[in-house]
């Protein structure tokens, strides 16, 4: 329940091992390499990254390239179940990679030549197309000449206005024949004097005329010969193609995978060169700045005790800026990512991930009671863990709502939520029972919402005084020790009178009372006017209203618990109004699995978001000090494979 210690790590090594040493650093995943601090020294440079990044930026376009493509070709069927890869990092800095860059060059090519043979076959497509309204007419494509006359083919829209058209010929020898229509457009031929052939041309590209776009002579059989010679061409670049794409295939079911694994291993090595960036270089060494958790100190010294070099671990000072490893055990790990989501706490600071897991799991289980849904989320998400081999912060991520849906369990069986209340819907819709007994080992909540109210409140109170002492012991921790009593010792013992009220109404008053003096004597401490002293603590009291706002946001837990189970009720008598007929059965089945299914959906999503924002606005806004910056280590970086 702590933020992990870290240390200033501080290395002077050999220039010559440090391709071999920053290697080593990211496969331990504990050092945070950060900008040097060696700036000052005369005979130090920064290290110069530029050129050997720019080549590696290209390789990695290059694989990106290279996987998009084959992986449109990849016969192999991928389901979710699959393992995730796995692939050495020793292996590929051995050489394996150059036998994977000719496996990248060889695809770019190859998709290239697909580009290109598809990009052929289009246009002689469009070739052969175009031949089709002429094939039969014994002319020259696109047009022609004789001593008196030309002659041109081409094509006009089908809603061209041909009455429009023919009145601005009449005045031109012309002829214009058509040769063919279709839906859309018609052929022509356009035939004319040579004198009138030019403004008889222009009168048609008014009107939307488009030459034919292909070639056609007397010696190449007119537009059939053409047409006949285009399909030909076609047939051998369709077969050109299919060879081509069956390789394409046979490379992405072979040779696919590495590529993956090289696109990974470039990721990686960009990581090591950022880092290679951030460190500074004499003639000789390599100095490295960075952090790493104190509990990773003993490899961190083995590993550069192996390469002989100076180092020195160090407290940080408290002007640096600390990077922050949440650690925490056991089930409150899994709850880490709630906290990451707000914000994490400065260095130094309390975590309060391991309190805050076992409210969050109360307020889910509350907002969410109910056996079946709960069941439905334990034994999901244990599946998933199990079959999809799921990223660390997604087992996380599962294993939080796992132990959520536990909690729903366990409040299903206090309030009486089976699917709501399934079995007795069955029970009267099936079997003709007219009132069935409350399955609730405690109280049924939709039939005692009042109660489920006052549950609700008293889990918000716990959990405000809970942020107050957790506020009171970090003041005391730090040495305020007055400020901890005035400022959060008087609430408390204004918050623990009102609730001894309502048992002892005399003590209850007399420990309230001390509350509200100790607020109205402490509050103006700070001003040195006694008036303004006293005005500001009598002021203070109007943070009651504040807090008294703060409980009654509890009350969302019995909103969402209502919902839904109401919504679950609902669902329930439409899939039992059948009765136990076919017909009935088949309603019940069909209504039971919609209706529930988005009702699981919908408030799985709300009691998620809603017992988050108790936590990040109720809770942590009574102590919380956020501020903190996420501890990044050098690592393998992993998108298809995992490093072994």
């Amino acid at each position: 329940m702590a933020v992990a210690q870290m240390k200033k790590l501080s290395v002077v090594a050999l220039e010559k091992d440090t391709q071999r040493l920053i290697t080593e650093l990211q496969k331990l995943k504990c050092v945070e390499v950060s900008e040097n601090d060696f700036a000052a020294v005369q005979t130090v440079s920064v290290a110069d990254i530029s050129q050997e990044m720019g080549e590696l930026l290209s390789r990695i376009a290059s694989t990106r390239r290279a996987i998009a493509f084959l992986a449109a070709y990849e016969t192999g069927k991928h389901t979710i179940f699959d393992p995730p890869m796995e692939a050495s990092i020793d292996d590929f800095d051995s050489g394996l990679d150059t036998i994977a860059m000719d496996e990248v060059t060889a695809a770019n090519t190859l998709a290239e030549k697909i580009a290109y043979t598809e990009g052929k076959l289009l246009q002689l497509e469009g070739e052969y197309a175009a031949y089709q309204p002429w094939i039969g007419e014994d002319v020259v494509l696109p047009g022609d000449r004789t001593t008196y006359t030309c002659y041109l083919c081409g094509t006009l829209p089908l809603n061209a206005d041909m009455a429009a058209i023919d009145k601005k010929l009449a005045d031109l020898a012309y002829e214009l024949i058509e040769i063919y229509t279709d839906k859309t457009i018609r052929a022509l031929l356009l035939v004319a004097h040579k004198e009138d052939f030019d403004e008889a041309r222009k009168v048609l590209a008014a009107g939307g005329f488009a030459v034919c776009p292909v070639r056609a002579s007397a010696a190449g059989g007119y537009a059939a010969g053409a047409a006949a010679s285009c399909m030909r061409q076609i047939e051998t670049f369709r077969q050109e193609l299919e060879k081509l794409k069956k390789a394409a295939k046979q490379m992405a079911d072979t040779q696919l995978a590495d590529i993956k694994s090289l696109h990974d291993i470039f990721l990686t090595r960009q990581d090591r060169l950022y880092a290679r960036g951030r460190t500074a270089e004499t003639e000789k060494t390599i100095l490295i700045s960075g952090w790493l958790p104190s509990q990773a100190q003993d490899k961190v010294r083995a590993l550069l005790e192996k390469y002989d070099a100076a180092y020195s671990f160090d407290e940080p000072k408290t002007d640096e800026d600390v990077p922050v490893l949440l650690s925490n055990r056991a089930a409150a790990r899994n709850f880490e990512s709630v906290l990451s989501m707000y914000a994490l706490p400065r260095y130094g600071r309390f975590d309060p991930t391991a309190i805050m897991s076992v409210f969050y799991t109360i307020i889910f289980g509350l907002m969410f009671a109910d056996v079946g849904y709960g069941a439905v989320m334990v034994l999901g998400c244990l599946a998933a863990l199990k079959l999809l081999h799921p990223s660390e912060s997604m087992r996380q991520f599962l294993r939080m709502f796992a132990i959520c849906g536990a909690s729903c369990i366990i409040g299903g069986i206090l309030f009486g939520g089976y699917f709501g209340d399934l079995p007795n819907a069955v029970m009267e819709g099936f079997g003709g029972r007219e009132s069935t007994p409350t399955l609730a080992v405690w109280f049924d909540m939709v039939e005692e919402p009042i109660m489920m109210l006052v549950l609700s409140l008293g889990v918000g109170a716990v959990h405000m005084v809970t942020a107050f002492v957790i506020k009171f012991i970090i003041l005391v921790r730090d040495g305020y020790v007055f400020d901890a009593i005035a400022d959060v010792g008087s609430w408390l013992m204004l918050f623990a009178g009102a609730g001894v009220y309502f048992v002892q109404p005399m003590v209850g008053a007399i420990l309230a009372g001390l509350g509200v003096l100790m607020l109205i004597c402490t509050q103006g401490r700070h001003e040195k006017n006694g008036v303004m002293r006293v005005l500001k603590g009598v002021m203070s009291l109007y943070d009651i209203v504040g807090y008294l706002s703060d409980l009654l946001s509890y009350s969302r837990i019995l909103a969402l618990s209502l919902a839904s189970a109401v919504i679950a009720s609902v669902m329930n008598l439409l899939s039992t109004m059948g009765g136990l007929t076919v017909g009935g059965i088949i309603l019940f089945i069909i209504v039971f699995l919609i209706g529930h299914v988005i009702n699981f959906l919908v408030n799985i999503l709300g009691t998620y978001v809603h017992t988050s924002r108790l936590q990040y606005i109720e809770f942590f806004g009574k102590f919380y000090e956020s501020g903190g910056r996420a501890f990044a280590p050098l690592e393998p970086k992993s998108k298809y494979v995992n490093f072994k």
